[in-house]
């Protein structure tokens, strides 16, 4: 899916990937591929069978999908894997796998007032201009701009608010540009998380830029004063994994150089050990990362052009909100624990804009 994806997307923003497919069939719902399936089912089987399962949001595009499918002739049940971004906003996009209808959502679109438009072998759908949002349609009144553009392709559906972002999903689509599967970095964080349910990736650069507030937040945090710092990595990666028995969010650091990697280890799996969300939010209560999670034992993998450090942390039994930890603390930039040096961001009533 990350082959789907400029690179310079990644440079720009997080790139977040979504596999409903895994979900679905781990819960025996394969059969569930659609919103008219579910509502086969009475409304408290319903609920309860899609709180159990956890099945992934891939993109808030689709959020509105009850609303929305009749008009625009998709839902959410619909997608089996998806790669998307949708912080900040109105910058968004999403490429989805699964079995959709290309004639049906055609007709639809084209009488929503969207016209086709060819680009190199690709035809899209196209309405309104960059970013522009018509409240006044059924669907700019559902998703604002995000389905200003929309691409149905061989069983896969791209959608975007603006025309270059259309235009580059489907330029890495031909393989005219670098893509983010074509960074040794994201190959090999991609290759270290494995199967999972949902996962992110950022640059350095952004771990530490915050979404969710005004201004940058410091941390209320004073154990971490006794933290020692983090190399420089390259890239980050974390992942939600479910396998039926147990589950677990992983963080998954990549550096050029194998030796940074070894010499960190010890140090990401104290930190996650004495780590507490929330500190930068007041009045919110803080909570202890242990209890939540287990911290697990850091794992090396090397690879041709560097290695990766990986910490896998276990959800305790009486954990609740599955795939929560890549929905809710990833756009809050909950993310001290990433901070090469932790100091500029502790509660000390300045701020550094040194990046992480």
């Amino acid at each position: 899916m990350l082959g789907y994806v400029p690179y310079s997307f990644l440079e720009e923003h997080d790139i977040s990937f979504g596999d409903p497919h895994a979900a679905r069939k781990l819960y025996g719902l394969d059969h569930f591929d659609s919103l008219e399936a579910l509502k086969q089912l009475s409304p408290y089987a319903r609920r309860k069978l899609l709180e159990e399962a956890e099945i992934p949001y891939v993109s808030l595009a689709l959020g509105n999908y009850e609303q929305l499918a009749p008009v625009i002739g998709w839902d959410r049940f619909m997608i089996d894997r998806a790669v998307y971004n949708d912080t900040p906003m109105p910058w968004n996009f999403s490429v989805n796998e699964g079995n959709f209808d290309e004639e049906l959502i055609g007709r639809n679109l084209t009488g929503q007032g969207y016209r086709e438009v060819r680009y190199g072998d690709f035809t899209y759908y196209h309405v309104n201009e960059d970013m522009e949002v018509d409240i006044h349609s059924q669907i700019g009144g559902a998703v604002l701009s995000q389905l200003n553009r929309v691409a149905v392709l061989d069983d896969m559906l791209v959608t975007a608010p603006a025309t270059g972002i259309m235009t580059g999903v489907l330029e890495a689509m031909s393989g005219d540009v670098e893509t983010v599967i074509d960074s040794p970095a994201c190959r090999a964080i991609a290759d270290s998380l494995g199967d999972v349910f949902t996962a992110v990736l950022i640059t350095p650069e952004r771990v530490m830029n915050f979404y969710v507030t005004q201004t940058p937040p410091s941390f209320d945090f004073p154990t971490a004063a006794g933290w020692g710092t983090l190399h420089r990595y390259g890239m980050l990666g974390i992942g939600y994994r479910n396998d039926g028995k147990e589950r677990y969010w992983d963080t998954c650091l990549y550096y050029e150089d194998a030796s940074a990697a070894q010499a960190d280890a010890g140090e990401l799996v104290s930190r996650l050990k004495s780590y507490v969300f929330y500190t930068q939010f007041k009045p919110v209560e803080n909570v202890p990362l242990t209890s939540l999670y287990e911290v697990g034992e850091p794992i090396i993998r090397e690879y041709k052009a560097g290695a990766t450090l990986t910490v896998s942390c276990r959800y305790l039994a009486e954990t609740t909100g599955g795939n929560s930890f890549t929905g809710i603390v990833v756009p809050a930039r909950d993310f001290l624990f990433l901070a090469p040096d932790p100091m500029p961001y502790i509660d000390t009533g300045e701020y550094s804009t040194t990046s992480a």
